[in-house]
């Protein structure tokens, strides 16, 4: 479902082989959180997805455990701005420095925010992970 949705909006998007359940499972215990469901899903078709630019519009496992765990844990970071604890960031915007993520809490929500670096403004931009993907591509999404 997931490849076909992205392909169905950009032909030249780069799939990677789906992530193995462990990946996910080891995902989960080292963040601390389960993934959403339909990002988990996502993954388990393809480890991420790169879009015709070279950009991530999902990161792959790896990234998105290193990623949170350093936007968590990075001294500068936690100096300049809020907690990063409750957000689990998937996507970045190319060339920009933001951040798309899913609050973590309340649990259960799949709304997708954008983080802003400049302001450090959390906004909700989508519903779910698929309105997210129609928007990005539909060129919905307002920063």
């Amino acid at each position: 479902m997931w490849r076909e949705l992205i392909e169905k909006h950009t032909p030249q998007a780069r799939f990677a082989s789906p992530a193995a359940e462990r990946a996910l499972r080891r995902a989960e215990e080292t963040l601390g959180h389960l993934l959403p469901d339909d990002l988990a899903e996502l993954l388990g078709e393809t480890d991420g997805v790169v879009d015709a630019n070279g950009y991530n519009l999902v990161f792959s496992v790896e990234q998105l455990v290193q990623g949170n765990l350093e936007m968590r844990t990075y001294p500068a970071l936690k100096r300049l701005y809020m907690a990063f604890d409750q957000l689990l960031f998937f996507s970045d915007i190319p060339g920009d420095g933001s951040l798309f993520a899913y609050a973590l809490v309340p649990e259960g929500r799949p709304d997708v925010f954008v983080w802003d670096h400049r302001t450090d403004g959390r906004r909700c931009v989508a519903p779910s992970l698929e309105h997210f993907i129609e928007a990005w591509f539909g060129g919905d999404i307002r920063l």
